[in-house]
């Protein structure tokens, strides 16, 4: 008798147990679009480029707009210089661009690319042309394969040279505060990707 009230007490325990912990409570559900995939604090420059190619990569606009300078958390605004061919493209669109306008146009654009088709950058001969405490300068060829279904731009590969001038914020976080593109090779640049896919 005596070990079948210790088992029942045992049970009741264990369910009592089960209870408290929620383990069958149901979760929260994630907001659209919620961040995943790998964002390292951005504690250094070098973070930075490696957060930035794992955003394109895993197509995360958060993490994207996270490598880019926040007027929130700093007094400089975040800038694009596109290459000269695109400005003359697409006018006044580049003369108002902003960090709202970065994030319509890498939204507009992983919309538009399937999840079983590429969106990769790649950088070569990357360097830091200045590095200080506060501020430093990244240069690269880039070459940004992006497989999209807008028929009307038959355009796949973009290729050129990037100048990051990355700053650090108030919460001693780097980030990207001016991109210049610059063309290269015979494929049209990222300034153009931008455009078509920002209008």
């Amino acid at each position: 008798m005596q070990n079948i009230n210790l088992h029942s007490a045992l049970c009741i325990a264990f369910i009592l147990l089960f209870i408290s912990c929620d383990i069958f409570q149901p979760r929260t559900p994630e907001e659209p679009g919620e961040a995943r995939g790998n964002f390292i604090p951005p504690t250094t420059p070098e973070i930075v480029i490696e957060n930035f190619l794992n955003a394109i990569n895993e197509r995360n606009t958060q993490h994207y707009v996270q490598c880019l300078i926040d007027a929130s958390f700093t007094e400089k605004k975040f800038i694009f210089l596109p290459t000269q061919r695109a400005q003359i493209q697409f006018g006044a669109l580049f003369d108002e661009w902003s960090l709202q306008e970065e994030r319509m146009y890498f939204e507009n654009l992983i919309s538009s690319i399937p999840g079983n088709s590429t969106l990769n950058l790649g950088l070569q001969d990357g360097l830091f042309e200045s590095q200080s405490a506060n501020d430093a300068v990244y240069i690269a060829s880039y070459r940004l394969v992006a497989q999209h279904t807008n028929e009307g731009y038959p355009h796949y590969i973009f290729e050129g040279t990037l100048r990051f001038e990355m700053i650090t914020d108030q919460s001693n976080n780097w980030a990207i505060h001016r991109w210049a593109d610059f063309p290269g090779g015979d494929n049209q640049s990222w300034s153009e990707l931008k455009g078509t896919f920002k209008l």
